[in-house]
């Protein structure tokens, strides 16, 4: 099976000038925003604001329904579409990885909260009040992009990513935290343990390795992940193993025992194993269904 990498859109195929080292692009779309109903992915990391829309959005194996008033933020690597789309008005803010590498260690600390492939609040319906600040904050970026270059536009326009950064981790919060037993510091933990397990997934499969990184108990880290996701954590770390799988069933030509060691598992048997538990069929027969719509 070929790589599908030449399918993949990437940011220097999106606009021909940028503003922030080649890594960054926002644009907006009143009416007629583009969409496809094919499956693809990106080497960016993407903000999309839809104030008007009707339709579905499916991010990997999760769908979303949208009736307006929809924020979606998307990591690098995620597969998309959409289907049945109609009355739509979007913006769409890209950048690339770099930006993290030159922003604040505070900044950073978003970067698997905000842009998680757990699907953990990147799908966000905002009230008129947030979605009006939305809108006039994206509005304001798109005025100082358009202006001609002068000396401190870049750092500008970085400063309103992170200003929007900070604003989209606000509302998550929001979002996360409407329980009266909720509070901040053990929403801070689970962005911790999201956070290891994004860089861990591979090698470590086991609770009590990212409670004891994280200093706690397994059942506190248990507690935390019902309190916020309604899953327990074991699930979250075969769910974040599963999405590194069908990744790379989708778009690597990488043999399947090969797939199955970067993983972490002892052979190519544990893997199909696990695999086939988590989603019904092998390995083998979900990679052909991919072949088949050729993404």
């Amino acid at each position: 099976m070929k790589k599908k990498d030449k399918e993949i859109a990437r940011l220097d195929h999106v606009v021909p000038a940028v503003v922030y080292q080649e890594q960054f692009h926002i644009v907006h779309h009143p009416e007629k925003y583009p969409v496809t109903d094919v499956p693809h992915r990106h080497n960016f990391y993407e903000i999309l604001w839809f104030p008007k829309v009707q339709g579905t959005h499916f991010i990997d194996d999760a769908s979303f329904e949208m009736t307006g008033n929809d924020l979606f933020m998307l990591s690098q690597g995620q597969v998309h579409y959409y289907q049945n789309v109609s009355n739509i008005n979007g913006y769409m803010l890209i950048f690339k990885d770099a930006f993290w590498e030159e922003a604040l260690q505070s900044i950073q600390n978003f970067k698997t909260s905000i842009f998680n492939h757990l699907l953990i609040n990147v799908h966000l319906h905002l009230e008129d009040e947030a979605a009006s600040d939305i809108t006039d904050l994206l509005n304001n970026i798109i005025k100082e992009y358009h202006r001609p270059d002068y000396i401190g536009k870049a750092e500008l326009m970085t400063s309103y990513l992170k200003i929007l950064l900070i604003r989209i981790s606000s509302f998550q919060q929001n979002v996360a935290m409407p329980s009266p037993l909720a509070n901040r510091n053990d929403y801070v933990l689970l962005q911790r343990f999201i956070d290891l397990l994004e860089t861990k997934f591979a090698d470590n499969h086991e609770v009590t390795f990212y409670a004891n990184e994280l200093n706690i108990s397994s059942r506190k880290l248990a507690e935390i992940c019902r309190l916020y996701n309604n899953r327990n954590p074991k699930e979250l770390i075969e769910r974040r193993v599963l999405i590194g799988a069908k990744r790379q069933l989708q778009f690597d030509a990488t043999l399947i025992k090969e797939i199955a060691a970067s993983l972490g598992f002892s052979d190519q048997y544990q893997f199909s194993k696990f695999f086939k538990k988590n989603t019904g069929i092998s390995p083998v027969d979900y990679r052909a269904q991919f072949a088949k719509i050729d993404i």
